[in-house]
């Protein structure tokens, strides 16, 4: 994807050596650079978080399962090798996709996984209700392909996650995301846009009462006050970035002890829109106000 994502990424086994502050790609068989970006319009099951992260090494996805039962991630062959549960994380030791999906490169794989016998093995490598591989399904291979798909199934049903390639390559017009700094919402309050693969919104506040950032969804997502910022685990625009904390033993969770904070928002890509708006509420006035801006285009190349 990508983006600036501080997400669950630093709480699996396998992405230590991924940077959470890459906007990179993964290695590419054909030309120019590709980005998996996962298809958020496409309903999947909502027991299933997903997330992809980008570097220099590869492309990983991250998947945490909050439903009852299983998970299982399929592999070419349409058998599982991962399993995703509540109680942890099983894998299947004799599935040849397990040990490819370990590293960004080629691995050598076991001699009793080249037998070409697939047998159950399944075992405990993790105690959580999530996990991150790389998969090469995840790198653009065909010139004519433009989508991606990692096949599984929650209790034998399908419920695959499914994304389209993103080019890196420079647009045709370069596009800057702008604040409008004259309509400012609510006193003590000020935002700004950080460019990148994804824009994203840097809200600080300094203001005496609660100021809430709403989601996607109108459902209070980001809550900033004298005492740092929190958010609301059960937003759905929160759980779509992917970012930890992902799920709380209380509905808000602290992030900062500074009432500032940063995040990648769709709302600001542009569109159709004369411009894009975030809407924030203060306790202080009780009303919905939005910090707002457009686009304007910097140069044609």
């Amino acid at each position: 994807m990508y983006t600036r994502i501080i997400a669950f990424i630093a709480l699996t086994s396998v992405a230590s050596v991924l940077s959470v502050n890459t906007f990179a790609h993964g290695v590419s068989a054909v030309a120019g650079e590709w980005l998996p970006v996962i298809d958020k319009e496409i309903t999947n099951d909502t027991s299933i978080l997903s997330q992809v992260q980008s570097s220099p090494l590869g492309n990983e996805i991250l998947v945490q399962f909050t439903g009852e039962g299983k998970v299982e991630v399929l592999g070419d062959d349409n058998e599982p090798f991962i399993r995703i549960t509540k109680a942890g994380v099983y894998a299947n030791w004799d599935h040849p996709m397990w040990f490819k999906v370990q590293t960004a490169g080629p691995r050598p794989l076991p001699e009793w996984v080249t037998d070409g016998k697939l047998e159950s093995k399944w075992t405990l490598v993790s105690d959580k209700n999530y996990y991150g591989w790389y998969d090469k399904r995840l790198e653009k291979t065909d010139e004519h392909s433009d989508h991606w798909k990692i096949a599984l199934a929650v209790n034998g049903e399908r419920s695959d996650i499914v994304g389209y390639f993103k080019s890196l390559a420079p647009p045709n017009e370069r596009v800057l995301v702008t604040v409008d700094r004259d309509s400012a919402p609510i006193a003590d309050l000020s935002a700004m846009v950080i460019p990148g693969a994804e824009s994203a919104i840097r809200v600080s506040y300094s203001g005496d009462h609660h100021m809430v950032v709403l989601d996607e969804y109108d459902v209070p997502m980001i809550r900033f006050s004298p005492n740092g910022v929190e958010v609301n685990t059960q937003s759905k625009g929160w759980q779509q970035l992917g970012r930890a904390p992902l799920n709380g033993s209380s509905e808000w969770v602290k992030l900062s002890s500074q009432a500032a904070y940063t995040w990648p928002d769709s709302r600001l890509n542009k569109s159709e829109q004369a411009g894009w708006k975030i809407p924030v509420f203060c306790h202080q006035d009780k009303k919905v106000k939005f910090i707002q801006g457009g686009w304007v285009e910097i140069a044609s190349l």
